[in-house]
Formats: structure tokens, C-alpha cells, sequence
């Protein structure tokens, strides 16, 4: 179990530990261990989520995602969720580049996960869901103006969602279908120029199962 501990407490630090606020996001990381701990312990309700999504690049630089994410974590009242999770993004390219061919690249976020749910569990409800923490991007990748980076990314992902529940007696399993939002904030690089912050917009369905 204390391997477990610390091996959560490194996923939390990684995930949160950007080029800036390091002091800051160290000490909200070493929280949200403290946080999750009791329910890996056995003493809270553990919940996991498995989702895909489809997310379109939109704005002036795009880029496209498909994406796999497991989340695992802790139901701490009926209404709030808190967990961790890791993603792989096939990134797409959105324009079609005649002079060289881009393959397909990856990208993987690392997130802590804050979801809110409205609705009684055994019936049709509402979830709202946010992720915050680090995507990591392994290749430089082509936009539609410039290069994604290969860098540590800022991942900010907003999910608005409806939850059917699917099993009457064990309504906490449940498919879940909603409309997510994803920021980036990444090291770019244009076709002219070099720029040191910019951000990436992409829009997309989601669909996920809930146990």
C-alpha cells in the first residue's frame, strides 16, 4: 500500500508540474494524495470511468484528437466526484500538407478530475466534469500555421454530459454521452515566427461507462 501511495502522490506531480508555480502545484498535488488515499485505503467509495471522444480542432491553429482516458478515484458525496486519470490522444492532422506527409502522433494527458452530478443515481442525470493537469506531446506536429511542440502542455478539459444508468441493481454503473471543451496552452512554433504561449481549441462528442 505504500508503494501504491507513492506512486499515486508521482502521478499527481507529474501531471501538475508545469514550468511555472512549481511550489504551488506541488503542494496542491500533495493534498489531493492526502484526499485520495482513505478511498484506496478502502474507507470511501472508489469510482472509475472509461471514455473516447472525438474533439475538432477549431480557431486559427487546429489540430485533431482522438481520444482514450480512464479515471479512477473517489464519489465523496452524491453530487461530487475526485480522481486521476490518464489519456492517449491520436493527434490528427487538420489540414492536408501536399509538400510532406505527417503520420499520426501522440499525445498524453495526466489530469486530476472534478466532476459534479445532478439527478438521483438510479435514474437519468446530469454530470459536469473538469479536467486540469499536463499533456505531453512526444513530436513535433504540424497546425494549421505552424508546429504543435513537443513540450509539456497546460490541459484544461471541460465535459458536459447526460448519465443513463444501465444496471437497476447496481445503478452505479452507467453510460455516459456529453459535449466536451479542451484547452491547450503550448509552446509554438508558425511557418515565420517563434512564440512562446499559445493556445489550442478543440470541440467533440464524448461517450463513457461508469462503474
Amino acid at each position: 500500500m505504500r508503494q501504491l501511495r507513492q506512486l499515486l502522490l508521482a502521478l499527481l506531480v507529474s501531471l501538475t508540474f508545469t514550468g511555472v508555480a512549481k511550489a504551488q502545484y506541488y503542494e496542491m498535488a500533495s493534498h489531493m494524495t492526502d484526499m485520495l488515499w482513505p478511498a484506496l485505503s478502502g474507507n470511501a467509495n472508489y469510482k472509475g470511468y472509461v471514455e473516447a471522444s472525438y474533439l475538432k480542432g477549431i480557431g486559427e491553429d487546429r489540430v485533431d484528437f482522438v481520444d482514450i482516458s480512464t479515471t479512477q478515484g473517489v464519489k465523496f458525496a452524491k453530487w461530487f466526484y475526485l480522481g486521476v486519470g490518464a489519456a492517449v490522444d491520436v493527434m490528427l492532422p487538420s489540414v492536408d500538407y501536399s509538400h510532406h506527409k505527417y503520420d499520426a502522433s501522440i499525445m498524453v494527458p495526466l489530469y486530476a478530475d472534478f466532476r459534479f452530478s445532478v439527478g438521483n443515481p438510479s435514474k437519468v442525470g446530469a454530470n459536469l466534469d473538469i479536467r486540469f493537469g499536463t499533456a505531453f506531446v512526444f513530436d513535433e506536429f504540424p497546425t494549421t500555421n505552424g508546429y504543435l511542440l513537443e513540450d509539456e502542455n497546460l490541459y484544461i478539459r471541460p465535459t458536459l454530459s447526460v448519465r443513463f444508468p444501465i444496471n437497476k441493481n447496481n445503478p452505479k454503473q452507467a453510460i455516459n454521452v456529453g459535449v466536451s471543451y479542451q484547452l491547450l496552452l503550448n509552446e509554438w512554433e508558425s511557418h515565420y515566427y517563434f512564440d512562446d504561449a499559445k493556445a489550442f481549441h478543440n470541440v467533440g462528442a464524448t461517450i463513457g461507462f461508469e462503474w
